[in-house]
């Protein structure tokens, strides 16, 4: 089970919040202590930073320190990582914006991208990925499209995957690694953020062609989401609500609340808040919108579990509450105890089967998206080196750049077949049974467990040379 002394025998984390509770100098004596009793070697200490994606806020913290070069040292290498992925970021932004006002697709920069304008210095806030949130499954393809010809690729080992509301409005995610390896885009889609089994927490539509931040508090609805889908809690989290907590309302306090409940993340917003109270100096504002939050979360809370890099005596956490989350968060989506019961087996068979893509001989099944089944996307051409090379064959495919396009010379949305949105008018096609889906040139092979029938892949790939 997780250490449930967090976060108080970690004095390390409070050097990774915006405004620590404690003084910088006196957390580094707490930390010395550790260290010389043997308690975590200095490595260990800074290990934990990184995990919690705030190295440049500790290593700014430590710049006025006078007694924090050894653990500065230990950063070194994180810091100049961080660096190098934040100038990449910075161009993946500046690209997602002219794309998305070269297609008519507005974009909401979300999550880090949105919260990080708020911080006393933006570029404290470390993003691993761009990510980014469009209206529909038309235009995350259309975008996806057109980054492939910047040079980026289908990440093969975060397929892209989506669901579908009862309603029939499809929601889910594409990432794409970029030519750098650092610049990670992941486009989100449909009208809400997916988080656990089959959670969704509303978003509104971006309205503004190019990459606009998503309003600050819509914009803890992804960081819930994010957070409570990996069922522990970053740094990054606690200053992300932190910020928020300075300028939130009764209502918006109200409204995010009601939200997380929802999504069965009340008690994991609460904890949040319990952990910014903790760790972290707040004002009387803050204070007032934290113990709201909490107030409005479970009576019997779980423990939290903040992330200190013993994931792996989390693991079983991790499980439990998804498949525990599960019902209620079908229960947003229908009424049907047989449904809810069966999301609450498909949490569980996601962690105890095996998903990794394959090619078998298997019956060609229908693969119809729901709120409680992902369906994955597999690129034709990575089903087929599968086919050819077998299971592991994955980690050596090139990839799936496409050809740079001319550049346009009307705006897309004023283009012939396009509608304002700056998708293509039917560019998304779902084969019969959702076997797969083609979105102009590009084809894949859909699969909920990892199966892709050979007989399909076979068929499709004649049907595309």
């Amino acid at each position: 089970m997780p250490d449930t002394r967090v976060p108080a025998a970690f004095p390390e984390l409070q050097m990774g919040v915006l405004v620590p509770a404690s003084p910088i100098a006196e957390t580094l004596d707490r930390i010395a202590s550790l260290v010389r009793r043997g308690e975590r070697p200095l490595d260990r200490v800074a290990d934990v930073i990184r995990r919690n994606r705030v190295v440049l806020i500790a290593a700014d913290h430590l710049a006025t320190a006078s007694d924090g070069a050894e653990l500065a040292r230990e950063l070194e290498p994180f810091v100049a990582e961080r660096i190098r992925r934040a100038a990449a970021q910075d161009a993946a932004t500046g690209l997602l914006d002219r794309l998305g006002t070269e297609l008519g697709i507005p974009v909401w920069g979300i999550k880090g991208l949105s919260s990080r304008a708020d911080y006393p210095e933006p570029k404290l806030r470390e993003l691993r990925d761009a990510d980014v949130c469009v209206a529909g499954a038309e235009e995350a393809l259309a975008l996806a499209d057109r980054l492939r010809r910047h040079g980026y690729r289908t990440d093969h080992g975060e397929l892209p995957w989506i669901k579908q509301t009862t309603d029939r409005r499809p929601y889910g995610q594409y990432k794409l690694t970029g030519p750098s390896g650092f610049a990670a885009v992941d486009i989100h889609f449909g009208p809400g953020y997916s988080t656990g089994h089959c959670g969704l927490l509303p978003l509104p539509a971006p309205t503004e062609p190019g990459l606009r931040p998503l309003p600050q508090v819509a914009n803890l609805r992804p960081m819930l989401g994010n957070s409570g889908g990996d069922v522990h809690i970053t740094l990054k989290d606690v200053n992300d609500l932190w910020v928020a907590a300075r300028t939130l309302g009764p209502a918006e306090v109200g409204a995010l609340a009601a939200d997380a409940r929802t999504a069965v993340l009340g008690g994991h917003l609460a904890d949040i808040a319990r952990v910014v109270l903790e760790i972290t100096r707040t004002d009387a504002g803050q204070r007032e919108v934290l113990e709201a939050l909490i107030a409005a979360g479970p009576r019997r809370a779980a423990r939290p579990v903040v992330a200190t890099g013993l994931m792996a005596r989390t693991a079983p956490v991790r499980v439990l509450r998804t498949t525990g989350r599960a019902f209620g968060q079908a229960g947003a989506h229908t009424r049907s105890l047989p449904a809810r019961a069966g999301a609450v087996l498909g949490a569980l068979a996601f962690y105890a089967l095996p998903t990794r893509p394959r090619v078998v001989a298997a019956p060609a099944l229908s693969r119809r998206p729901a709120p409680w089944r992902c369906v994955r996307l597999v690129p034709l051409e990575l089903a087929r080196t599968l086919d050819r090379e077998g299971t592991d064959a994955g980690d050596r495919w090139p990839g799936d750049r496409l050809t740079p396009a001319a550049a346009p010379t009307t705006p897309a949305s004023d283009a012939e077949g396009r509608t304002g949105s700056g998708a293509p008018e039917g560019g998304l096609r779902w084969s019969a049974g959702h076997r797969t889906l083609t979105y102009g040139s590009s084809v894949f092979v859909s699969t909920v467990w990892g199966v892709l029938p050979r007989a399909v892949v076979r068929a499709t790939g004649k049907a595309g040379r």
